[in-house]
């Protein structure tokens, strides 16, 4: 037989057509019966004709099972819903619970594992100097996006995991009720298929984050946030912690610039505070440089006078010309 020869079905004889075949281990399988396979089965390439065909009469099953589910609980996503039988310890992922969609019925008892998974992109923000060429910021800036999925795995005879994203479109870093919503329906989800708590999510890029991407006073270690938190790396506006960049608000710093009233390593700052030994202005608390306004920090003088002025690329500087990008003051 020829390369390009038409080839038969091994289900269900039919004549399989150029682009149909779907290539088994042993044989060949056409496009209308692999189309009745689990969704969530990864492994045809690898099964035998045998395979297929025991799987196939399990699906026809199924749809008894989907006749009989009895919805009790559902969650919604933005494709994906969670359907539960809370009367027969069932469970479904699918996009609609009819026999037409043939969802597959899965028992709670077979779930093994059960997480939130974000995925964290991050693209540097630059800006354009005087000759129109592309600069990065100092220190840099980032744009950041996420994907929340849902991470299952299950102990099937087809498959074992049930993997399905809770958004369609990134979530940008600003929109933050968007984030609560996705963090919170996650939770709901893990909590309502294992009944225990949500463990902590993971970032499938691999960065260290104690929490989600948060909004209001909580506690991270990594991301770009708004509203009182700790942080220990990244631009931040608000009431914060923070452990390495310039920050705007009532902040905790150990290096950079700061503006506002900002409270340092932990002591109280202001009315009657503790002092060290070195000069102060304003009730605050210093440790060897001076500084304006209610005020505590460690390492770098601070200016607030008329003979500053921020650059382009948004250095403040006291001489004609910026250091750190080089372009003249305006």
């Amino acid at each position: 037989m020829g390369l390009f020869d038409k080839k038969n079905c091994d289900i269900c004889g039919e004549k399989i057509g150029l682009l149909g075949n779907r290539k088994l281990d042993d044989g060949n399988l056409c496009k209308n019966c692999a189309s009745k396979l689990s969704p969530w089965f990864e492994e045809r390439r690898h099964s035998t004709v045998e395979d297929i065909k025991r799987q196939l009469e399990y699906r026809e099953k199924n749809k008894n099972a989907v006749r009989s589910f009895s919805i009790t609980r559902e969650f919604s996503a933005d494709r994906y819903h969670v359907f539960i039988d809370d009367n027969k310890g069932l469970f479904a992922v699918a996009f609609n619970m009819s026999e037409q969609d043939n969802p597959d019925i899965v028992p709670l008892s077979a779930i093994t594992s059960c997480r939130l998974d974000i995925d964290e992109q991050r693209v540097e923000e630059e800006y354009k100097d005087q000759d129109g060429e592309s600069r990065s910021y100092v220190p840099p800036r980032y744009n950041y996006s996420y994907d929340y999925k849902i991470k299952l795995g299950v102990n099937t005879p087809w498959f074992d995991d049930m993997d399905f994203k809770l958004n369609t479109f990134s979530v940008k870093d600003h929109e933050r009720a968007k984030m609560m919503n996705y963090e919170q329906l996650a939770n709901q989800i893990i909590t309502a298929l294992t009944g225990a708590p949500a463990p902590a999510p993971v970032y499938s890029n691999g960065m260290m984050n104690q929490s989600y991407p948060q909004q209001g006073n909580m506690m991270n270690q990594g991301y770009p946030q708004q509203g009182g938190m700790m942080n220990q790396g990244y631009q931040q506006q608000g009431g914060m912690m923070n452990q390495g960049y310039q920050q705007q608000g009532g902040m905790m710093n150990q290096g950079y610039p700061q503006q506002g009233g900002m409270i340092n390593q932990g002591y109280p700052q202001q009315g009657g505070m503790m002092n060290q030994g070195y000069p102060q202005q304003g009730n605050m608390m210093n440790q060897g440089y001076q500084q304006q306004g209610g005020m505590m920090n460690q390492n770098t003088p601070q200016q607030a006078s008329g003979d500053t002025w921020v650059c382009a690329c948004g250095a403040t500087n006291t001489g004609a010309f910026c250091e750190y990008c080089g372009s003249p003051k305006p």
